[in-house]
This record gives structure tokens, sequence and C-alpha cells, in this order.
């Protein structure tokens, strides 16, 4: 497992990897921010034709999202983020 950084979290934002809908959020200013700050992102190194497992974690203990990522083009291009 590979922690995200706060780049790479908002990279899978920009780039709709992770979306309101994924994490049943509401959509209000903040939302991105609330979910990059207040949430340890777990991404799976192994994968399956292109599909990583990605768990979202509170940083208080109190709740886990998981969701599948096709990164199989740009797995690299998002490690690679600083």
């Amino acid at each position: 497992m590979r922690q995200l950084n706060n780049t790479q979290k908002q990279w899978l934002f920009d780039r709709h990897y992770m979306t309101a809908k994924v994490l049943d959020a509401c959509v209000e200013p903040g939302w991105q921010d609330y979910y990059i700050n207040c949430f340890n992102w777990m991404l799976d190194d192994s994968n399956v034709n292109g599909w990583y497992h990605l768990i979202l974690q509170a940083k208080d203990g109190s709740c886990y999202y998981h969701a599948d990522l096709n990164l199989r083009k740009e797995y690299k291009i998002l490690i690679a983020v600083y």
C-alpha cells in the first residue's frame, strides 16, 4: 500500500477519478479539501489489468471509503506527482 500526498489526491480529483458521486459527498465549496485534509488515502500498488484499489480512511478512524480506479495509463504519472 502506498499513502498518497495532497498533490496526488488533488490530481485524482482534477482528472475525475474521484468525484462527489464516488464519495457520496455534497457538492459544496471545500468538499474536496475536506477529503484531502481529513482522510489518509492508501493506494494498493498491485493491480489487475490497470485497476487499483484506493482506500480513504478518516484520520480519526470513524469511517472508510473504498474505490477502484482504472489508472492503467496514468499510474506512473500519479506516482510522479509531488
